[in-house]
């Protein structure tokens, strides 16, 4: 693979629009072929369908994996092997409740032991990924459960109002115009319409360039991380770049924060309809155009559970467990994905769906600060409220009486800017915390093209008390 990563880097900027071209053709054929088209049929017929009817789907789903599970998959032949989980029905789960909780340490640590057979297939497709710890992981995917997979984003595209035959607009993680200065920041896949545009290179110096390219390009919808969409409709807004229209955006992989939001919808004149997903394949939650975030009970099971391992309640916040329906290459039955989240307090939605709902997205452990005054901090964004003059910070955290704050300062920063934001941390992290700040260009992006607004270096042992102090 590097390999040919080091020869696409040495082809001219129209021939990797080829390649991009070639490759996207490819991905459209394993995402839209097999069996696609089956589980499209079934999403459509059955997304208006009442709580029993998708909940008798679910566990009829729910039941054929871990009979698969039970009887193929190495990790779980000896945890399953008490068939009290055959009581499983519709109304009683706790049969299911009962099985034990799959941490990401143990898949991490032996992945061949979760695979169909104990060991992979050349039909699969593999798939690295580096975390958002930076700790490596290795997946596997049947060729069917991508299809079906895309079955869900195109549902979720269409009830936005958009589809994959639309000309679209894309950020990705991969590494499509190599180099630190390009001509350009963007690559061409003609095969799907779509203009893939590169997170690496995003700076004050190259957005307007971004932008240009868009307003060329024109596309219906504009898809991706939202920290780098975020950044494209800050220069919009402090500049006034009224002429470019895109009427979806379509976010993902990030935790979308209320300001970001704002601030598209403002700059392109769109609305925001943001999907919540894993690279191990295990959920697909979505919001429809009331901005209610549905979970799909077809593609998975999601729990939310207090420490304790109770299920928690509408509006309090837990981990996540989650137990994906379509992969049978790599079942994972109860599996903490690393997020916290809480379940809505109603059961129906103006759109008619009566899928469950969930309230907030809290995000990962590592998405906390330590403070000895306050305990663990999430949700920092609030701090940005009102901070006029800074593009984008990151919060890095290596010991537990101070933080490092990088800062990536607009042309009309000012002095006062920098103390608005530090009294905010303080009345968030307590006026003990040493607040360090480093202003920089640019903030770097994960190998995986994703924006880390806190990094906690913090060893485990730092973890003195076992609650969140979750500061809004």
């Amino acid at each position: 693979m590097k390999q040919l990563d080091s020869i696409y880097a040495q082809l001219p900027e129209w021939l990797q629009d080829l390649v991009v071209t070639a490759q996207g053709a490819l991905y459209y054929r394993q995402r839209y072929g097999g069996a696609f088209r089956e589980e499209y049929a079934l999403l459509k017929a059955s997304e208006m369908s009442s709580p029993l009817q998708l909940e008798l789907l679910q566990v009829a789903r729910l039941k054929k994996m871990l009979t698969h599970a039970a009887a193929t998959v190495p990790y779980y032949q000896a945890l399953l092997r008490n068939q009290s989980w055959n009581n499983l029905r519709a109304g009683d789960w706790s049969a299911f409740s009962a099985l034990p909780v799959t941490e990401k340490a143990t898949l991490r640590s032996n992945p061949l032991s979760f695979l169909t057979g104990g060991k992979s297939n050349s039909r699969w497709i593999g798939w690295n990924t580096s975390g958002t710890t930076g700790s490596p992981m290795q997946l596997f995917y049947e060729p069917d459960a991508v299809s079906r997979q895309y079955a869900y984003v195109e549902r979720y595209r269409e009830q936005a109002g958009v589809s994959r035959f639309l000309r679209r607009a894309q950020f990705t993680g991969r590494m499509i115009a190599p180099g630190e200065h390009p001509s350009r920041f963007w690559r061409h896949d003609w095969a799907n319409r779509a203009l893939l545009l590169s997170t690496v290179h995003l700076n004050s110096e190259t957005i307007p360039r971004y932008l240009d390219a868009l307003e060329r390009f024109r596309p219906a919808y504009l898809s991706g991380y939202p920290s780098a969409i975020y950044l494209l409709a800050q220069h919009a807004l402090r500049y006034r770049r009224k002429s470019l229209r895109i009427p979806t955006i379509l976010t993902s992989a990030e935790t979308l924060l209320g300001e970001q939001r704002e601030s598209i919808e403002a700059a392109f004149c769109g609305k925001v309809f943001d999907q919540y997903g894993q690279t191990e394949m295990q959920s697909f939650w979505f919001q429809c155009r009331y901005r209610r975030m549905h979970t799909h009970p077809l593609f998975g099971v999601t729990e939310i559970v207090t420490p304790d391992g109770r299920p928690a309640r509408p509006g309090e916040v837990g981990d996540v467990l989650l137990t994906g329906l379509i992969n049978q290459a790599m079942p994972l039955i109860r599996y903490r994905v690393g997020d916290r989240a809480a379940w809505a307090d109603s059961d129906r939605c103006p759109c008619g769906r009566n899928m469950p709902m969930i309230e907030s997205i809290e995000g990962r452990r590592e998405d906390y600060l330590f403070s000895r005054q306050r305990g663990w901090v999430g949700r920092l964004d609030p701090a940005l409220k009102g901070v006029e003059g800074v593009v984008e910070c990151q919060f890095v955290q290596e010991v537990p009486e101070a933080i490092r704050v990088l800062c990536v300062p607009s042309p009309d920063f000012r002095p006062e800017d920098r103390l608005h934001l530090e009294s905010n941390l303080r009345s968030r992290l307590g006026s003990e915390m040493r607040i360090d700040f480093q202003f920089v260009d640019q903030i770097p992006r994960g190998a995986n093209g994703k924006f880390r607004a806190v990094v906690s270096r913090l060893p485990v042992q730092t973890e003195t008390r076992n609650d969140f102090e979750e500061v809004r």
